[in-house]
């Protein structure tokens, strides 16, 4: 989302709360973590959870 100072400002991608996270603390997901993430949205959108 953008920096403050020394950290970074995450939200969640559907939206909500932003926190502040040290940039130390971050690292790039993992194809299986992906997948798993967009099986699960997918899942939710088809029950009508998401638009």
């Amino acid at each position: 989302m953008g920096r403050v100072g020394p950290y970074v400002q995450l939200r969640p991608v559907g939206g909500g709360r932003e926190w502040d996270v040290r940039p130390e603390d971050l690292r790039e997901i993992g194809l299986a973590e992906l997948l798993r993430a967009r099986v699960r949205e997918a899942n939710r959108r088809s029950r009508g959870e998401l638009l």
